[in-house]
């Protein structure tokens, strides 16, 4: 159950904030109505407009103007009744937040555990659950490990995260919920920027971006971004070297009909690193934190490429009619050798194993969508209407040497300047294929003043087969019956400021493991019941928001006691917990994020040596930026923040012989200076783990996968625009 203590936390990280710089503003009249539009001040005019596509590019805030997660249509935080969280273009600029895996890390809730030294493979988990996909614009793509969270920011205007089950949204995934990444769009006003970073470990990054009508009347307007990011790291032979590419056109077909097409890629070339060793019993080992366990000649390449196209209709009445077609192509190759035993305490020795691997994966998503206002009772509602049709094609090929085929390595003394043995991968052996098909929709209907109440639901089919590509024979193939998934909530309005809610969700997944009579077993099922609160203060420059939730999770394979080869739907779980959150402008000039998760997770039915709780109890993220706009201070900007995560622990081994590894919770302090060189460019000094905070960011196995987190950095900016 959530203790007292925490609950009085979140509700007054909720409530404080805003009161208290309510209370500031009490006694100067002339801060309490500024019109940030029209400041005097050297410092660029910040121009607030609201966008139909919910834009938060020149907004200037923390807050987001509008999102279209939780519904196809842009509408404010407040009207969706889910846990939410926007990161903007300007908190993403203040930050320098580069990489989709460190947005998330100072996300509420949002549990980032990586598996390479260049933290460009991740799993993400919210509430306990992994984020079965990433949506780009609105499409899911599959969030393998391998893929997607190296994707660079700088190609989007925002990053939407909803926390607990999103079936209506993506149909088969798991319940943790989803990222909406979205993109950049083409603008007819001529305007650009540029960066250039320079850090720690000789990090090297510029990026452009520019965007400009192509005709007079503005009807056709196209936008390109690149990027160049070089950089090593505080492990040793790691590195990490980026290039990225996006462009996008739109064309007004008519008044009320715009195309939109692009492409974007992104090339990574890295070093495998697959993190330290414990000793055999699971105690973490004091090691320095540059230490690589591995070869120079380790490599990792990732490439991504998507093409996109949407075609939009704004229909008389303020309905929509939207078409989305989307392709992505991704493609990984690792080569090198890997921990493969704890070390020798004495000597320092440990066995390392080669293993190399290619991979394919080409996702394609086709959505369509009506959504209208309609009139019933004196009152107007909304209706919304989608189909979706997704496949997914992989094809893979993997080799590894014997358990000690990649030699030794002195985890005390390494030397990496060792030849890795000879590897033939070969062709393509293993090829998956999925596709998925839905029909979803809701609608919004306001009977009274103050209630609204949303009905909806998917119908999903999934179907997904297992190919031997040397053969060409189909195996595994799974086909389920038509799965619906509904989706309810209800709004109250308090006062013109804040709103309850409550909202009920489900999901499910398909499962793989067979039953005594090699039958697939149904998949497991995901429901979410959650009540909260969230407030709009300020002319809605500052968004409040206090959740709490509980989530269900049934029907897990687990094995079956008369036949442990085989399986049975039994396994539970129980996540429940709290969530707080604070973003936006707290006075003029002061923008601010805070959030804070209470997760208590549970397995109620499942094997003890399944047991694994990356999870931690207690996730707090802060990040707060003033600017002095007169005074002596006046172009002079300060920020700070703090990252703050409890203990968590992993298990492996077997269930008589259990290993158990012990993360300690730490706690994390960043800081950063800016100035404002002239009305277009500024100049900043970010410093992050300010007191060089050693900890362990992630813990795994005896083996490998445990990672330190990044030691003290040191990160300058300069950025103009125009």
């Amino acid at each position: 159950m959530l203790c007292r203590k925490t609950i009085t936390l979140a509700v007054s990280l909720a409530w404080a904030v805003p009161f208290s710089a309510a209370l500031a503003q009490q006694g100067d009249s002339s801060s309490r109505d500024v019109d940030l539009n029209t400041s005097t001040t050297t410092l660029p005019a910040v121009h607030v407009t609201t966008v139909s596509d919910g834009s938060s590019e020149h907004t200037g805030s923390y807050a987001a103007q509008a999102i279209t997660i939780g519904s196809k249509i842009p509408q404010t935080v407040r009207e969706t009744p889910f846990s939410i969280s926007v990161i903007t273009r300007q908190r993403l600029d203040d930050q320098n937040i580069t990489k989709i895996e460190d947005v998330l890390k100072q996300t509420t809730g949002m549990i980032v555990t990586r598996f390479d030294g260049g933290g460009n493979a991740n799993s993400i988990t919210a509430r306990g659950f992994s984020i079965g996909s990433i949506q780009l614009d609105g499409l899911p793509i599959g969030q393998a490990t391998n893929y997607t969270t190296a994707l660079d920011t700088s190609l989007y205007d925002r990053i939407e995260v909803l926390r607990g089950p999103a079936g209506l949204l993506q149909g088969a995934g798991e319940p943790g919920g989803t990222i909406n990444l979205v993109r950049k769009r083409a603008r007819a006003d001529f305007a650009g920027n540029a960066a250039v970073m320079l850090g720690s470990w000789d990090a090297r990054r510029a990026e452009f971006d520019v965007t400009s009508k192509l005709v007079e009347s503005g009807a056709i307007r196209a936008r390109v971004v690149g990027v160049v990011d070089n950089r090593d790291s505080y492990v040793d032979i790691v590195k990490n070297d980026k290039t990225v590419g996006y462009g996008t056109i739109e064309m007004d077909l008519s008044p009320q009909t715009t195309l939109s097409l692009g492409a974007s890629q992104q090339k990574l070339d890295t070093v495998r690193d697959l993190g330290l060793p414990t000793y055999a019993n699971g105690t973490l080992i004091n090691l320095p934190r540059s230490t690589f366990v591995g070869r120079s000649g380790n490599t990792q390449k990732q490439e991504t490429s998507e093409m996109f196209a949407e075609l939009e209709h704004r229909l008389s009445g303020g309905g929509l009619m939207k078409f989305s077609a989307r392709e992505v192509e991704r493609y990984t190759y690792d080569y090198g050798v890997r921990g493969n035993s704890f070390p020798n305490p004495l000597t320092g020795l440990m066995n390392l194993q080669g293993a190399a691997s290619e991979r394919e994966t080409t996702s394609r998503n086709l959505d369509a969508y009506i959504t209208t206002p309609f009139e019933l009772g004196g009152r107007t509602h909304r209706a919304l209407v989608g189909m979706s049709y997704s496949t997914e094609n992989d094809k893979t090929a993997s080799t590894t040497t014997g358990p000690a085929g990649g030699g030794t390595l002195n985890i005390f003394q390494p030397n990496y300047n060792v030849a890795l043995p000879v590897m033939n991968i070969g062709p393509y052996t293993t090829g998956a294929n999925q596709t998925q098909t839905g029909i979803y929709g809701q609608v919004q209907l306001k009977p009274f003043d103050r209630w609204t109440f949303l009905l909806g639901g998917r119908v999903s089919r999934w179907n997904t087969e297992a190919v031997d590509l040397i053969s060409g024979v189909v195996t595994s193939p799974q086909k389920l019956k038509p799965k619906f998934t509904p989706l309810t909530a209800a709004i109250f309005e308090l006062n013109q400021q804040s709103s309850l809610y409550a909202s009920y969700a489900e999901t499910f997944v398909a499962q793989t493991a067979l039953d005594i009579n090699n039958k697939l077993l149904a998949p497991r099922t995901g429901s979410q019941i959650e009540f909260g609160i969230k407030s709009e203060f300020y002319n809605k420059r500052l968004n409040t928001h206090l959740a709490l939730f509980r989530i269900f999770d049934k029907d897990r394979a687990i094995a079956d006691p008369n036949n442990t080869t085989k399986s049975v739907a039994g396994g539970e779980i129980q996540s429940q917990g709290l969530e707080a959150e604070v973003s936006g402008q707290i006075r003029p000039g002061w923008e601010m994020t805070a959030g804070y998760a209470y997760t208590d997770f549970k397995y109620l039915k499942v094997p003890v040596n399944a047991v694994t709780t990356g999870t931690p109890k207690h996730n707090v993220n802060v990040w707060s930026k003033h600017t002095w706009r007169d005074g002596a201070f006046k172009r002079w900007s300060v920020a700070g923040g703090l990252r703050s995560m409890s203990k968590t622990y992993a298990t492996s081994g077997t269930a008589a012989n259990p290993i158990r590894i012990d993360a300690k919770g730490y706690t994390i302090f960043n800081a950063q200076i800016g100035y404002q060189i002239s009305p277009t460019t500024t100049a900043s000094l970010t410093v992050n783990n300010l007191f060089d905070k050693t900890y362990y960011e992630k813990v795994s196995m005896p083996s490998r996968q445990n990672f330190y987190g990044e030691p003290r950095s040191v990160m300058l900016a300069l950025r103009t625009a125009w």
